[in-house]
Protein backbone atom coordinates (compact mmCIF):
# COMPACT_ATOMS: atom_id res chain seq x y z
CA UNK A 1 0.00 0.00 0.00
CA UNK A 2 1.53 3.32 -1.06
CA UNK A 3 1.92 6.26 1.29
CA UNK A 4 -0.65 8.33 -0.65
CA UNK A 5 -3.26 5.56 -0.38
CA UNK A 6 -2.64 5.31 3.37
CA UNK A 7 -3.13 9.04 3.74
CA UNK A 8 -6.45 8.89 1.89
CA UNK A 9 -7.68 6.02 4.08
CA UNK A 10 -6.63 7.83 7.26
CA UNK A 11 -8.24 11.12 6.22
CA UNK A 12 -11.37 12.08 8.15
CA UNK A 13 -13.79 12.07 5.16
CA UNK A 14 -12.63 8.66 3.95
CA UNK A 15 -12.62 7.13 7.40
CA UNK A 16 -16.01 8.65 8.21
CA UNK A 17 -17.41 7.13 5.03
CA UNK A 18 -15.93 3.77 6.01
CA UNK A 19 -17.57 3.95 9.45
CA UNK A 20 -20.97 4.74 7.89
CA UNK A 21 -20.60 1.85 5.43
CA UNK A 22 -19.71 -0.55 8.25
CA UNK A 23 -22.72 0.45 10.33
CA UNK A 24 -25.08 0.48 7.33
CA UNK A 25 -23.92 -3.04 6.50
CA UNK A 26 -24.46 -4.17 10.10
CA UNK A 27 -27.93 -2.58 10.14
CA UNK A 28 -28.99 -4.48 7.03
CA UNK A 29 -27.31 -7.73 8.16
CA UNK A 30 -28.90 -7.62 11.61
CA UNK A 31 -32.38 -7.35 10.08
CA UNK A 32 -31.82 -9.77 7.21
CA UNK A 33 -33.79 -10.91 5.18
CA UNK A 34 -35.80 -7.68 5.45
CA UNK A 35 -33.70 -6.13 2.66
CA UNK A 36 -35.18 -8.69 0.26
CA UNK A 37 -38.70 -7.32 0.70
CA UNK A 38 -38.41 -3.72 1.97
CA UNK A 39 -41.65 -2.57 0.31
CA UNK A 40 -43.92 -5.45 1.32
CA UNK A 41 -42.83 -6.79 4.75
CA UNK A 42 -42.42 -5.47 8.27
CA UNK A 43 -40.25 -7.04 11.00
CA UNK A 44 -42.21 -8.21 14.04
CA UNK A 45 -39.21 -8.82 16.29
CA UNK A 46 -39.78 -11.91 18.39
CA UNK A 47 -43.56 -11.45 18.40
CA UNK A 48 -45.96 -13.13 15.99
CA UNK A 49 -48.23 -10.14 15.52
CA UNK A 50 -48.33 -7.28 13.02
CA UNK A 51 -50.38 -5.10 15.36
CA UNK A 52 -47.62 -2.87 16.74
CA UNK A 53 -45.56 -2.57 13.51
CA UNK A 54 -48.66 -1.62 11.50
CA UNK A 55 -49.69 0.86 14.19
CA UNK A 56 -46.25 2.47 13.99
CA UNK A 57 -46.50 2.49 10.20
CA UNK A 58 -49.81 4.33 10.58
CA UNK A 59 -48.06 6.77 12.95
CA UNK A 60 -45.39 7.55 10.34
CA UNK A 61 -48.15 8.20 7.79
CA UNK A 62 -50.07 10.48 10.13
CA UNK A 63 -46.95 12.48 11.01
CA UNK A 64 -46.45 13.09 7.29
CA UNK A 65 -50.09 13.89 6.50
CA UNK A 66 -51.48 15.28 9.75
CA UNK A 67 -48.72 17.81 10.30
CA UNK A 68 -49.70 19.60 7.08
CA UNK A 69 -53.27 20.00 8.34
CA UNK A 70 -52.33 22.20 11.30
CA UNK A 71 -51.94 21.70 15.03
CA UNK A 72 -55.56 20.90 15.89
CA UNK A 73 -56.01 18.37 13.10
CA UNK A 74 -52.61 16.84 13.89
CA UNK A 75 -53.63 15.85 17.41
CA UNK A 76 -57.15 14.83 16.38
CA UNK A 77 -55.96 11.75 14.52
CA UNK A 78 -58.51 9.71 12.49
CA UNK A 79 -59.05 6.92 15.06
CA UNK A 80 -61.49 6.45 17.95
CA UNK A 81 -63.96 8.83 16.26
CA UNK A 82 -65.40 11.12 17.64
CA UNK A 83 -62.95 11.29 20.59
CA UNK A 84 -60.59 14.31 20.30
CA UNK A 85 -56.81 14.48 20.90
CA UNK A 86 -56.39 10.79 20.02
CA UNK A 87 -52.85 11.15 18.66
CA UNK A 88 -51.76 11.86 22.25
CA UNK A 89 -53.00 8.43 23.39
CA UNK A 90 -49.68 6.90 22.37
CA UNK A 91 -46.19 7.80 21.14
CA UNK A 92 -46.44 10.66 18.60
CA UNK A 93 -42.91 9.84 17.31
CA UNK A 94 -42.74 13.34 15.87
CA UNK A 95 -39.28 12.86 14.35
CA UNK A 96 -40.68 10.33 11.89
CA UNK A 97 -41.87 13.37 9.95
CA UNK A 98 -38.35 13.22 8.48
CA UNK A 99 -39.65 10.31 6.42
CA UNK A 100 -42.32 12.52 4.83
CA UNK A 101 -40.34 13.37 1.64
CA UNK A 102 -39.57 9.69 1.07
CA UNK A 103 -43.20 8.80 1.76
CA UNK A 104 -44.53 11.44 -0.64
CA UNK A 105 -42.01 10.52 -3.34
CA UNK A 106 -42.44 6.73 -3.23
CA UNK A 107 -45.98 6.50 -1.78
CA UNK A 108 -44.68 3.39 -0.01
CA UNK A 109 -45.54 3.39 3.67
CA UNK A 110 -43.67 0.13 4.26
CA UNK A 111 -40.46 1.35 2.62
CA UNK A 112 -40.50 4.54 4.72
CA UNK A 113 -40.91 2.42 7.86
CA UNK A 114 -38.02 0.08 7.02
CA UNK A 115 -35.64 2.85 5.97
CA UNK A 116 -36.39 4.66 9.23
CA UNK A 117 -35.53 1.44 11.10
CA UNK A 118 -32.22 0.99 9.26
CA UNK A 119 -31.36 4.66 9.63
CA UNK A 120 -32.01 4.52 13.39
CA UNK A 121 -29.71 1.50 13.77
CA UNK A 122 -27.00 3.21 11.72
CA UNK A 123 -27.22 6.37 13.86
CA UNK A 124 -27.06 4.29 17.05
CA UNK A 125 -23.69 2.96 15.96
CA UNK A 126 -22.46 6.29 14.63
CA UNK A 127 -23.27 8.31 17.77
CA UNK A 128 -21.73 5.64 19.99
CA UNK A 129 -18.60 5.87 17.84
CA UNK A 130 -18.55 9.68 18.22
CA UNK A 131 -19.04 9.41 21.98
CA UNK A 132 -16.12 7.02 22.37
CA UNK A 133 -13.94 9.20 20.16
CA UNK A 134 -14.79 12.11 22.47
CA UNK A 135 -13.28 9.95 25.24
CA UNK A 136 -10.14 9.64 23.08
CA UNK A 137 -10.74 5.94 22.47
CA UNK A 138 -8.88 4.99 19.29
CA UNK A 139 -10.77 4.61 16.02
CA UNK A 140 -10.77 0.83 15.85
CA UNK A 141 -12.17 0.23 19.33
CA UNK A 142 -14.62 3.13 18.87
CA UNK A 143 -15.97 1.27 15.82
CA UNK A 144 -16.29 -1.84 17.99
CA UNK A 145 -18.20 0.14 20.63
CA UNK A 146 -20.56 1.52 18.00
CA UNK A 147 -21.16 -1.99 16.67
CA UNK A 148 -22.05 -3.18 20.19
CA UNK A 149 -24.66 -0.42 20.47
CA UNK A 150 -26.04 -1.16 17.01
CA UNK A 151 -26.43 -4.87 17.84
CA UNK A 152 -27.68 -4.34 21.39
CA UNK A 153 -29.81 -7.43 22.22
CA UNK A 154 -32.75 -5.55 23.75
CA UNK A 155 -33.10 -3.31 20.68
CA UNK A 156 -33.50 -6.25 18.32
CA UNK A 157 -35.72 -8.15 20.74
CA UNK A 158 -38.09 -5.13 20.88
CA UNK A 159 -37.75 -4.40 17.17
CA UNK A 160 -41.50 -4.46 16.58
CA UNK A 161 -41.75 -1.37 18.83
CA UNK A 162 -40.15 0.99 16.32
CA UNK A 163 -39.87 4.00 18.63
CA UNK A 164 -37.53 2.08 20.95
CA UNK A 165 -34.95 1.44 18.23
CA UNK A 166 -33.44 4.96 17.99
CA UNK A 167 -30.92 5.38 20.82
CA UNK A 168 -28.87 8.05 19.06
CA UNK A 169 -30.66 10.92 20.83
CA UNK A 170 -29.70 9.49 24.23
CA UNK A 171 -26.11 9.03 23.05
CA UNK A 172 -26.01 12.58 21.70
CA UNK A 173 -27.28 13.92 25.04
CA UNK A 174 -24.49 12.02 26.80
CA UNK A 175 -21.90 13.40 24.34
CA UNK A 176 -22.95 16.96 25.18
CA UNK A 177 -22.90 16.24 28.92
CA UNK A 178 -19.37 14.90 28.51
CA UNK A 179 -18.39 18.20 26.88
CA UNK A 180 -20.13 20.19 29.62
CA UNK A 181 -18.29 18.23 32.32
CA UNK A 182 -15.08 19.75 30.94
CA UNK A 183 -16.23 23.25 30.01
CA UNK A 184 -19.49 25.18 29.83
CA UNK A 185 -20.92 27.54 27.23
CA UNK A 186 -24.28 28.79 26.03
CA UNK A 187 -23.78 26.94 22.75
CA UNK A 188 -23.35 23.64 24.63
CA UNK A 189 -26.49 24.44 26.60
CA UNK A 190 -28.44 24.89 23.36
CA UNK A 191 -26.97 21.68 21.96
CA UNK A 192 -27.96 19.82 25.13
CA UNK A 193 -31.54 21.08 24.78
CA UNK A 194 -31.70 20.05 21.12
CA UNK A 195 -30.27 16.59 21.84
CA UNK A 196 -32.70 15.92 24.69
CA UNK A 197 -35.59 17.46 22.76
CA UNK A 198 -35.02 15.17 19.78
CA UNK A 199 -34.75 12.20 22.14
CA UNK A 200 -38.16 13.01 23.58
CA UNK A 201 -39.73 13.71 20.18
CA UNK A 202 -38.38 10.40 18.91
CA UNK A 203 -39.76 8.44 21.86
CA UNK A 204 -41.40 10.22 24.80
CA UNK A 205 -41.15 6.98 26.81
CA UNK A 206 -37.35 6.90 26.53
CA UNK A 207 -37.17 10.68 26.88
CA UNK A 208 -38.95 10.46 30.22
CA UNK A 209 -36.65 7.65 31.36
CA UNK A 210 -33.61 9.68 30.28
CA UNK A 211 -34.80 12.73 32.24
CA UNK A 212 -35.24 10.61 35.38
CA UNK A 213 -31.77 9.10 35.05
CA UNK A 214 -30.15 12.46 34.34
CA UNK A 215 -31.63 13.85 37.54
CA UNK A 216 -30.41 10.80 39.44
CA UNK A 217 -26.87 11.13 38.09
CA UNK A 218 -26.68 14.94 38.37
CA UNK A 219 -24.68 14.65 41.58
CA UNK A 220 -21.64 13.56 39.58
CA UNK A 221 -21.17 17.23 38.65
CA UNK A 222 -20.85 18.23 42.32
CA UNK A 223 -17.37 19.72 41.84
CA UNK A 224 -18.77 22.29 39.41
CA UNK A 225 -22.09 23.05 41.09
CA UNK A 226 -20.82 26.45 42.30
CA UNK A 227 -19.75 27.42 38.78
CA UNK A 228 -22.25 29.99 37.40
CA UNK A 229 -21.30 29.06 33.82
CA UNK A 230 -22.51 25.51 34.45
CA UNK A 231 -25.88 26.74 35.70
CA UNK A 232 -26.24 29.10 32.74
CA UNK A 233 -25.48 26.22 30.38
CA UNK A 234 -28.03 23.95 32.05
CA UNK A 235 -30.71 26.66 32.13
CA UNK A 236 -30.28 27.28 28.40
CA UNK A 237 -30.50 23.53 27.80
CA UNK A 238 -33.69 23.23 29.84
CA UNK A 239 -35.28 26.20 28.03
CA UNK A 240 -34.46 24.86 24.56
CA UNK A 241 -35.73 21.39 25.50
CA UNK A 242 -38.92 22.91 26.96
CA UNK A 243 -39.63 24.84 23.75
CA UNK A 244 -39.10 21.72 21.63
CA UNK A 245 -41.09 19.30 23.79
CA UNK A 246 -43.64 21.66 25.34
CA UNK A 247 -46.49 21.16 22.81
CA UNK A 248 -46.11 17.38 22.92
CA UNK A 249 -45.99 17.29 26.73
CA UNK A 250 -49.06 19.55 26.88
CA UNK A 251 -51.16 17.27 24.68
CA UNK A 252 -49.94 14.07 26.33
CA UNK A 253 -50.80 15.45 29.76
CA UNK A 254 -54.13 16.83 28.54
CA UNK A 255 -55.13 13.44 27.13
CA UNK A 256 -54.08 11.70 30.34
CA UNK A 257 -56.03 14.05 32.60
CA UNK A 258 -59.18 14.22 30.47
CA UNK A 259 -59.39 10.44 30.12
CA UNK A 260 -58.02 9.52 33.59
CA UNK A 261 -55.44 7.19 32.09
CA UNK A 262 -53.74 4.81 34.51
CA UNK A 263 -51.99 1.45 34.50
CA UNK A 264 -53.25 -1.64 36.28
CA UNK A 265 -50.86 -2.52 39.15
CA UNK A 266 -50.76 -6.20 38.16
CA UNK A 267 -49.78 -5.32 34.58
CA UNK A 268 -46.99 -3.06 35.83
CA UNK A 269 -45.76 -5.81 38.15
CA UNK A 270 -45.70 -8.39 35.36
CA UNK A 271 -43.83 -6.02 33.03
CA UNK A 272 -41.15 -5.19 35.59
CA UNK A 273 -37.79 -6.93 35.63
CA UNK A 274 -36.46 -9.40 38.16
CA UNK A 275 -32.74 -9.46 39.06
CA UNK A 276 -32.43 -12.91 37.51
CA UNK A 277 -33.58 -11.55 34.15
CA UNK A 278 -30.14 -9.98 33.76
CA UNK A 279 -28.43 -13.40 33.66
CA UNK A 280 -29.43 -14.28 30.08
CA UNK A 281 -29.70 -12.57 26.71
CA UNK A 282 -32.16 -12.49 23.85
CA UNK A 283 -30.73 -13.61 20.53
CA UNK A 284 -28.25 -16.13 19.18
CA UNK A 285 -25.16 -16.67 21.32
CA UNK A 286 -21.62 -17.80 20.57
CA UNK A 287 -21.40 -19.47 23.98
CA UNK A 288 -24.39 -20.68 26.01
CA UNK A 289 -23.75 -20.16 29.71
CA UNK A 290 -25.44 -22.46 32.20
CA UNK A 291 -25.91 -19.53 34.60
CA UNK A 292 -29.45 -18.51 33.85
CA UNK A 293 -32.15 -17.38 36.22
CA UNK A 294 -34.00 -15.30 33.65
CA UNK A 295 -37.59 -15.74 32.58
CA UNK A 296 -38.00 -16.79 28.95
CA UNK A 297 -39.92 -13.65 28.06
CA UNK A 298 -37.51 -11.29 29.86
CA UNK A 299 -33.84 -11.83 29.06
CA UNK A 300 -32.15 -8.52 29.70
CA UNK A 301 -28.40 -9.18 29.74
CA UNK A 302 -26.26 -7.56 27.03
CA UNK A 303 -23.87 -10.52 27.33
CA UNK A 304 -21.49 -11.91 29.94
CA UNK A 305 -18.34 -10.91 28.06
CA UNK A 306 -19.56 -7.32 27.72
CA UNK A 307 -20.29 -7.27 31.44
CA UNK A 308 -16.78 -8.54 32.16
CA UNK A 309 -15.15 -5.96 29.91
CA UNK A 310 -17.37 -3.29 31.50
CA UNK A 311 -16.01 -4.18 34.95
CA UNK A 312 -12.50 -3.64 33.60
CA UNK A 313 -13.70 -0.35 32.09
CA UNK A 314 -15.05 0.81 35.46
CA UNK A 315 -11.82 -0.01 37.29
CA UNK A 316 -9.59 1.64 34.70
CA UNK A 317 -11.99 4.57 34.27
CA UNK A 318 -11.99 5.41 37.97
CA UNK A 319 -8.19 5.33 38.01
CA UNK A 320 -7.79 7.51 34.94
CA UNK A 321 -8.48 11.17 35.70
CA UNK A 322 -9.81 12.06 32.24
CA UNK A 323 -12.35 9.23 32.39
CA UNK A 324 -13.28 9.51 36.08
CA UNK A 325 -16.36 11.72 35.79
CA UNK A 326 -17.66 9.83 32.78
CA UNK A 327 -17.17 6.47 34.49
CA UNK A 328 -19.00 7.65 37.61
CA UNK A 329 -21.82 9.02 35.46
CA UNK A 330 -22.16 5.75 33.54
CA UNK A 331 -21.95 3.67 36.73
CA UNK A 332 -24.65 5.63 38.56
CA UNK A 333 -26.87 5.68 35.45
CA UNK A 334 -26.51 1.91 35.11
CA UNK A 335 -27.24 1.15 38.78
CA UNK A 336 -30.20 3.54 38.90
CA UNK A 337 -31.63 2.12 35.65
CA UNK A 338 -31.23 -1.42 37.00
CA UNK A 339 -33.09 -0.59 40.23
CA UNK A 340 -35.86 1.28 38.40
CA UNK A 341 -36.28 -1.57 35.90
CA UNK A 342 -37.34 -3.78 38.83
CA UNK A 343 -40.38 -1.54 39.37
CA UNK A 344 -42.66 -2.91 42.11
CA UNK A 345 -40.42 -5.99 42.35
CA UNK A 346 -37.92 -3.85 44.28
CA UNK A 347 -38.87 -4.35 47.92
CA UNK A 348 -36.97 -2.63 50.73
CA UNK A 349 -38.32 -4.15 53.93
CA UNK A 350 -42.04 -3.40 53.48
CA UNK A 351 -41.54 -0.44 51.13
CA UNK A 352 -41.89 -0.60 47.35
CA UNK A 353 -40.29 2.62 46.02
CA UNK A 354 -42.03 2.33 42.63
CA UNK A 355 -45.50 2.89 44.08
CA UNK A 356 -44.20 5.96 45.94
CA UNK A 357 -42.85 7.35 42.68
CA UNK A 358 -46.17 6.76 40.90
CA UNK A 359 -48.00 8.61 43.67
CA UNK A 360 -45.79 11.68 43.98
CA UNK A 361 -43.82 12.02 40.72
CA UNK A 362 -45.66 12.99 37.50
CA UNK A 363 -45.30 10.52 34.65
CA UNK A 364 -44.47 7.36 36.59
CA UNK A 365 -48.13 6.32 36.92
CA UNK A 366 -48.38 6.11 33.10
CA UNK A 367 -45.41 3.76 32.67
CA UNK A 368 -46.42 0.23 31.70
CA UNK A 369 -43.24 -1.50 30.51
CA UNK A 370 -41.01 -0.72 33.47
CA UNK A 371 -38.43 -3.31 32.38
CA UNK A 372 -37.45 -1.00 29.51
CA UNK A 373 -35.13 0.86 31.87
CA UNK A 374 -32.94 -2.11 30.87
CA UNK A 375 -32.19 -0.27 27.60
CA UNK A 376 -30.03 2.10 29.65
CA UNK A 377 -28.43 -0.78 31.56
CA UNK A 378 -27.35 -2.43 28.32
CA UNK A 379 -26.19 0.85 26.75
CA UNK A 380 -23.98 1.78 29.70
CA UNK A 381 -22.49 -1.71 29.89
CA UNK A 382 -21.65 -1.68 26.17
CA UNK A 383 -19.97 1.73 26.41
CA UNK A 384 -18.03 0.75 29.53
CA UNK A 385 -17.01 -2.49 27.79
CA UNK A 386 -15.51 -0.48 24.91
CA UNK A 387 -13.74 1.64 27.50
CA UNK A 388 -12.41 -1.53 29.14
CA UNK A 389 -11.10 -2.88 25.84
CA UNK A 390 -9.30 0.36 25.11
CA UNK A 391 -7.90 0.49 28.64
CA UNK A 392 -6.54 -3.03 28.22
CA UNK A 393 -4.95 -1.95 24.94
CA UNK A 394 -3.23 1.01 26.65
CA UNK A 395 -1.87 -1.22 29.41
CA UNK A 396 -0.55 -3.79 26.94
CA UNK A 397 1.13 -1.04 24.93
CA UNK A 398 3.06 0.03 28.01
CA UNK A 399 4.01 -3.49 29.09
CA UNK A 400 4.77 -5.20 25.77
CA UNK A 401 7.39 -4.66 23.13
CA UNK A 402 6.43 -3.69 19.58
CA UNK A 403 7.04 -7.23 18.41
CA UNK A 404 4.80 -8.65 21.12
CA UNK A 405 2.13 -6.10 20.26
CA UNK A 406 2.21 -7.08 16.59
CA UNK A 407 2.14 -10.85 17.05
CA UNK A 408 0.30 -11.34 20.35
CA UNK A 409 -1.50 -8.27 21.70
CA UNK A 410 -3.23 -6.99 18.55
CA UNK A 411 -4.50 -10.43 17.41
CA UNK A 412 -5.71 -11.17 20.95
CA UNK A 413 -7.40 -7.78 21.16
CA UNK A 414 -9.06 -8.34 17.78
CA UNK A 415 -10.48 -11.66 19.01
CA UNK A 416 -11.75 -10.03 22.22
CA UNK A 417 -13.39 -7.23 20.21
CA UNK A 418 -15.14 -9.71 17.92
CA UNK A 419 -16.36 -11.67 20.95
CA UNK A 420 -17.67 -8.48 22.56
CA UNK A 421 -19.58 -7.54 19.41
CA UNK A 422 -20.92 -10.95 18.38
CA UNK A 423 -21.24 -12.90 21.66
CA UNK A 424 -24.97 -12.16 21.33
CA UNK A 425 -26.20 -11.37 17.84
CA UNK A 426 -29.77 -10.87 16.64
CA UNK A 427 -31.98 -13.80 15.79
CA UNK A 428 -33.41 -13.72 12.29
CA UNK A 429 -36.42 -11.41 12.60
CA UNK A 430 -39.87 -12.70 11.86
CA UNK A 431 -41.24 -10.91 8.80
CA UNK A 432 -44.91 -10.44 8.06
CA UNK A 433 -46.31 -9.37 4.72
CA UNK A 434 -48.50 -6.28 4.75
CA UNK A 435 -51.97 -6.60 3.17
CA UNK A 436 -52.06 -5.39 -0.40
CA UNK A 437 -53.75 -2.01 -0.71
CA UNK A 438 -54.04 -2.52 -4.47
CA UNK A 439 -56.30 -5.54 -4.04
CA UNK A 440 -58.49 -3.47 -1.69
CA UNK A 441 -58.46 -0.42 -3.97
CA UNK A 442 -62.15 -0.74 -4.91
CA UNK A 443 -63.80 -0.25 -1.53
CA UNK A 444 -61.02 2.14 -0.42
CA UNK A 445 -61.78 4.42 -3.37
CA UNK A 446 -65.53 4.20 -2.72
CA UNK A 447 -65.04 5.25 0.92
CA UNK A 448 -62.67 8.07 -0.02
CA UNK A 449 -64.98 9.52 -2.67
CA UNK A 450 -68.34 9.09 -0.95
CA UNK A 451 -67.77 9.88 2.73
CA UNK A 452 -68.80 13.49 3.52
CA UNK A 453 -66.44 15.71 5.54
CA UNK A 454 -66.62 15.29 9.34
CA UNK A 455 -68.12 11.81 8.97
CA UNK A 456 -66.55 8.47 9.83
CA UNK A 457 -66.73 4.74 9.17
CA UNK A 458 -66.90 1.72 11.45
CA UNK A 459 -64.98 -1.38 10.36
CA UNK A 460 -66.07 -4.88 11.34
CA UNK A 461 -64.92 -6.98 13.04
CA UNK A 462 -63.82 -4.98 16.05
CA UNK A 463 -61.14 -6.48 18.32
CA UNK A 464 -62.61 -9.47 20.14
CA UNK A 465 -60.26 -9.19 23.13
CA UNK A 466 -57.67 -6.93 24.72
CA UNK A 467 -54.42 -8.71 23.86
CA UNK A 468 -52.08 -7.17 21.28
CA UNK A 469 -52.78 -10.02 18.84
CA UNK A 470 -56.53 -9.34 19.07
CA UNK A 471 -56.01 -5.90 17.53
CA UNK A 472 -54.25 -7.12 14.40
CA UNK A 473 -57.41 -6.76 12.30
CA UNK A 474 -57.90 -3.27 13.75
CA UNK A 475 -54.34 -2.35 12.78
CA UNK A 476 -55.10 -3.53 9.23
CA UNK A 477 -58.17 -1.28 9.11
CA UNK A 478 -55.89 1.58 10.23
CA UNK A 479 -53.41 0.70 7.49
CA UNK A 480 -56.16 0.84 4.86
CA UNK A 481 -57.17 4.13 6.47
CA UNK A 482 -53.87 5.62 5.33
CA UNK A 483 -55.20 5.30 1.76
CA UNK A 484 -58.75 6.60 2.17
CA UNK A 485 -58.07 9.07 5.04
CA UNK A 486 -61.55 8.77 6.58
CA UNK A 487 -61.76 8.69 10.42
CA UNK A 488 -62.42 5.30 12.04
CA UNK A 489 -64.50 4.45 15.07
CA UNK A 490 -61.97 1.65 15.55
CA UNK A 491 -58.42 2.21 16.71
CA UNK A 492 -55.38 0.91 18.50
CA UNK A 493 -53.08 2.87 20.78
CA UNK A 494 -51.17 2.89 24.05
CA UNK A 495 -54.33 4.03 25.83
CA UNK A 496 -57.99 3.69 24.84
CA UNK A 497 -60.92 6.04 25.50
CA UNK A 498 -63.80 4.67 27.57
CA UNK A 499 -66.19 5.32 24.67
CA UNK A 500 -64.29 2.81 22.54
CA UNK A 501 -64.62 0.07 25.15
CA UNK A 502 -68.35 0.78 25.46
CA UNK A 503 -69.03 0.51 21.73
CA UNK A 504 -66.66 -2.44 21.31
CA UNK A 505 -68.31 -4.46 24.09
CA UNK A 506 -71.76 -3.67 22.70
CA UNK A 507 -70.77 -4.71 19.17
CA UNK A 508 -69.10 -7.94 20.27
CA UNK A 509 -72.12 -8.81 22.41
CA UNK A 510 -74.72 -8.14 19.70
CA UNK A 511 -73.33 -6.69 16.45
CA UNK A 512 -76.74 -6.24 14.80
CA UNK A 513 -78.34 -4.35 17.70
CA UNK A 514 -80.40 -1.28 16.83
CA UNK A 515 -78.96 0.52 19.86
CA UNK A 516 -75.43 -0.02 18.55
CA UNK A 517 -76.30 1.25 15.07
CA UNK A 518 -78.14 4.23 16.52
CA UNK A 519 -75.11 5.16 18.59
CA UNK A 520 -72.88 4.90 15.53
CA UNK A 521 -75.27 6.99 13.45
CA UNK A 522 -75.44 9.66 16.15
CA UNK A 523 -71.62 9.81 15.98
CA UNK A 524 -71.82 10.65 12.25
CA UNK A 525 -70.78 7.21 11.05
CA UNK A 526 -71.68 7.15 7.35
CA UNK A 527 -70.58 3.67 6.29
CA UNK A 528 -70.06 0.24 7.82
CA UNK A 529 -67.15 -1.65 6.28
CA UNK A 530 -67.64 -5.35 6.90
CA UNK A 531 -65.33 -8.30 6.33
CA UNK A 532 -67.59 -10.77 4.54
CA UNK A 533 -66.05 -13.86 6.12
CA UNK A 534 -66.90 -12.45 9.56
CA UNK A 535 -70.53 -11.61 8.72
CA UNK A 536 -71.53 -15.19 7.92
CA UNK A 537 -75.10 -14.72 9.15
CA UNK A 538 -75.66 -11.66 6.98
CA UNK A 539 -76.53 -9.48 9.96
CA UNK A 540 -75.85 -6.29 7.95
CA UNK A 541 -77.70 -7.17 4.75
CA UNK A 542 -80.25 -4.43 3.97
CA UNK A 543 -81.58 -4.25 7.51
CA UNK A 544 -84.20 -1.79 8.72
CA UNK A 545 -85.04 -0.92 12.29
CA UNK A 546 -87.48 1.65 13.61
CA UNK A 547 -84.84 4.38 13.58
CA UNK A 548 -82.04 2.93 11.45
CA UNK A 549 -81.71 1.93 7.81
CA UNK A 550 -78.74 -0.14 6.61
CA UNK A 551 -78.27 -0.44 2.85
CA UNK A 552 -75.66 -2.36 0.88
CA UNK A 553 -73.88 0.12 -1.39
CA UNK A 554 -70.67 -1.61 -2.47
CA UNK A 555 -69.42 -5.19 -2.63
CA UNK A 556 -65.74 -5.77 -3.28
CA UNK A 557 -64.52 -9.12 -4.70
CA UNK A 558 -61.71 -9.05 -2.13
CA UNK A 559 -64.28 -9.95 0.52
CA UNK A 560 -65.33 -6.53 1.83
CA UNK A 561 -68.89 -5.21 1.86
CA UNK A 562 -69.81 -1.58 2.45
CA UNK A 563 -73.16 -0.55 3.95
CA UNK A 564 -74.65 2.90 4.28
CA UNK A 565 -75.84 3.68 7.81
CA UNK A 566 -78.76 6.08 7.84
CA UNK A 567 -80.90 7.50 10.62
CA UNK A 568 -84.64 7.62 9.75
CA UNK A 569 -87.48 9.40 11.44
CA UNK A 570 -89.71 7.36 13.72
CA UNK A 571 -93.35 8.11 14.48
CA UNK A 572 -92.32 9.60 17.82
CA UNK A 573 -89.82 11.87 16.02
CA UNK A 574 -92.60 13.07 13.71
CA UNK A 575 -94.86 13.86 16.66
CA UNK A 576 -92.10 15.96 18.19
Amino acid sequence: MTLSVRRVIKSKPAFGTLVVVIYATLAIWSTWPLARCPTTCLPTGTSDSLTVPMFNLWTIWWNAEGFLQGTNSYWNAPIFHPTPNTFAFSEPQTTTILMAPLFWFTQSRVLAYNIYLWFALLLNGLFAFLLLRKLNVNRSIAIVGGAMLLLLPIVHWQQDVLQLTPLWGILWTWIVLLKISRSSSLFLGAELGVAFGLTFLTCSHQGFFLAVLLLGAAGTLWKRLLNPNLWATLVIGICVAAVMTGPVVFHLRKASEENSFKRHPMTVLQLSALPGDYTASKGRQLIEFDICAARDQSRLSPGWFKAGFAMIGVILGLKRKRWRWWTMFMLITMLLAFLLSLGPNLLIYEWRPWWTLTEYCPGFSLVRNVFRFAFFVQMTIALLAAQGLYGAFLISRRLCSRKQQSYIVKPALLILCLIAVFEVFPSEPALEKIPSAESHAGWIQFIRENTPPNHAIACFPFAAGFKVKDFETTAKWMYFGTFHGVPLVNGYSGFFPDEYFDICEAINAEPSSEAVFRKLADSKVKFLVVQRSWDKKGAFSDTRFDSILIQSVYSDPVGIDVYRLQRVETSSDQLK
